[in-house]
């Protein structure tokens, strides 16, 4: 993890601290673990059905639900370093990093415009930084292009999935 300040719990992410540690009332980024399955499945189940719903047919919507489940974020989370936030132990949002690419990032629709995605995806892109990772991509929703965009996202391209719906290809140097 990066250099903590060993008073608060906390560790310096692009000048500003974050809390990465189990404290109670504090905004606070750490690995998903088994015991989150549940609730990090049912933050990224409602989050599509309340922000994505309006990008993508029910079908698609469906599809990506059953993707998220329980046993299958078990799965992902095999391959995967998950991570979410938390703050007074309600689920805000979570990212997952997989070599140089983002997964799975979805934050609480009520939080959506708070900070949380930001300070999501500023954790993730310190570790690609010091794991000397020259750029970030990921496969984003229609529903995310503008978020992307403001933190120095480019597009590179669009795919189709039958399965999965319409995604856009974006990528950030570090």
């Amino acid at each position: 993890m990066g250099a903590r300040d060993r008073g608060t719990g906390e560790y310096p992410i692009r000048g500003k601290m974050v809390t990465i540690a189990d404290d109670r009332g504090h905004l606070m980024i750490r690995r998903m673990e088994e015991r989150d399955l549940v609730r990090v499945s049912a933050l990224i189940q409602n989050t599509l059905l309340v922000s994505n719903s309006a990008d993508y047919d029910l079908e698609i919507v469906g599809n990506l639900i059953t993707a998220f489940s329980p046993s299958q974020l078990r799965a992902i989370a095999k391959k995967r370093r998950i991570y979410i936030c938390e703050e007074n132990r309600a689920v805000l949002g979570t990212i997952g990093l997989e070599d140089n690419r983002v997964y799975n990032f979805f934050v609480a629709p009520d939080r959506q415009g708070s900070g949380v995605g930001r300070e999501l995806l500023d954790f993730v892109e310190d570790r690609a930084m010091k794991k000397g990772w020259g750029k970030l991509s990921v496969a984003s929703s229609l529903t995310a292009v503008s978020f992307y965009r403001k933190m120095g996202y480019v597009r590179k391209g669009e795919q189709d999935n039958e399965t999965y719906g319409r995604t856009v290809t974006m990528e950030k140097r570090l």
